[in-house]
């Protein structure tokens, strides 16, 4: 099975959050199950590109990639050149795997395939919710008729990543066929790194505070002010509590959150640490105590998945697809205001034992159901479908 990728960014452009480092892990699953696989993508990193050391090379951690330059206009992931990127590649193809939407790098991408008679699946990864028509009114109502609603209907199929999604999707009316194939995480049976007190003092938490994670890009949609209004209305109760902010995001989005908490950063109770990936993200997990993400949407959720196989108890919004949360008593699966969040912060830190437990239990069923060698061979079959190579 042959393989193409085609997404508006890529490793290492992991200021972007999960989609970067799921399809990247995809990947790699894929390459295990003998799939051939490569990805082309745009050289977009944030507000800038990616840097030449990296946009020149053909593969990035084994997988094969062509970074197409951006043209105008940048913001909506335009490369001129990405119809001949492709060209060089129809023989090559079975399928063709797009993920995302709302950008023309996709959108130009399907229209390939459309011309040249190759078949295409697409990811929405979460772009199809509600939140995101919202997210623009009228403008994004006329690019959705125009351009989005017709590349989507034009798919073999669409790939969810929860039934939540499905059903998002289901409801627009768009889809040939839906399947549901979770994200999964890499070196999930490996050991957790060691938790680090000098981390922990890093990010201003002693060796007795409870240490909470908010790791994930910061942006209106994750609802981070709900979480640092829970932590105000905690530390009246538990002052030992620490929020650290691990993520990075627009300028004016970063700086509203940091004077939203202004008070909290000045009595040390909230810091905000940047983007961490690679050992340090992997650290910060190890380090913490609960993870919490107060989203108002959310396709997955992958760094949800990275607490609980860190064996972290997690505080999750209704609004991310994780009823599980509740099912594996993994932590707290709740409405999405500092009140509801705030009591299941004060049950955490009033109560370790609890915690660590709800930790392992959460770490448990993970290894049990993000494993990608399974993922994989449910991504092949979904890939044979759409190829014509199954019935």
């Amino acid at each position: 099975m042959r393989v193409l990728h085609v997404t508006p960014y890529f490793a290492p452009a992991f200021i972007y959050g999960g989609p970067p480092r799921s399809i990247l892990g995809l990947c790699h699953a894929l390459q295990r199950a003998g799939a051939d696989v490569e990805v082309v993508t745009t050289t977009a990193n944030g507000d800038g590109e990616l840097p030449p050391s990296v946009s020149t090379r053909r593969e990035f951690a084994r997988v094969p990639v062509t970074y197409v330059p951006r043209t105008f206009p940048k913001q909506h992931f335009n490369a001129a050149s990405v119809a001949d990127v492709l060209d060089r590649r129809a023989s090559d193809v079975d399928v063709v795997h797009l993920h995302g939407c709302w950008n023309l790098f996709g959108w130009s991408a399907a229209r390939w395939c459309r011309r040249r008679g190759v078949p295409y699946i697409v990811s929405p990864r979460g772009m199809l919710h509600q939140w995101s028509f919202n997210d623009g009114r009228a403008s994004k109502w006329i690019g959705y008729r125009m351009m989005e609603a017709p590349t989507l209907r034009r798919a073999r199929i669409l790939h969810a990543t929860t039934v939540d999604e499905s059903e998002q999707i289901a409801a627009l009316r768009i889809a040939h066929e839906i399947v549901v194939v979770p994200n999964g995480l890499d070196d999930i049976d490996a050991a957790p790194p060691a938790r680090s007190d000098a981390f922990r003092a890093s990010a201003g938490c002693g060796t007795d505070d409870f240490l909470v994670l908010f790791l994930a890009r910061i942006h209106p949609k994750k609802g981070l002010d709900t979480l640092v209004e829970a932590v105000r209305r905690t530390i009246g109760h538990h002052p030992n509590v620490r929020l650290l902010v691990a993520g990075s995001g627009e300028h004016e989005h970063v700086a509203a959150a940091e004077t939203s908490a202004r008070d909290l950063i000045a009595s040390g109770h909230v810091r905000f640490a940047g983007h961490l990936s690679g050992d340090d993200r992997g650290v910060a997990l190890a380090s913490a105590d609960a993870f919490a993400l107060t989203s108002h949407s959310e396709n997955f959720g992958l760094s949800i998945a990275e607490a609980m196989a860190a064996g972290l108890p997690v505080i999750v919004s209704r609004a991310c697809p994780w009823p599980q949360i509740d099912t594996w008593c993994a932590g707290f699966w709740v409405d999405n205001t500092p009140e509801a969040a705030s009591d299941a912060l004060s049950t955490l830190a009033g109560d370790r034992a609890l915690a660590r437990d709800m930790g392992q239990n959460g770490r448990r069923e993970i290894r049990l159901h993000l494993d990608w060698k399974r993922i994989a061979a449910d991504m092949l079959d979904m890939y044979a479908r759409a190829a014509g190579q199954l019935e």
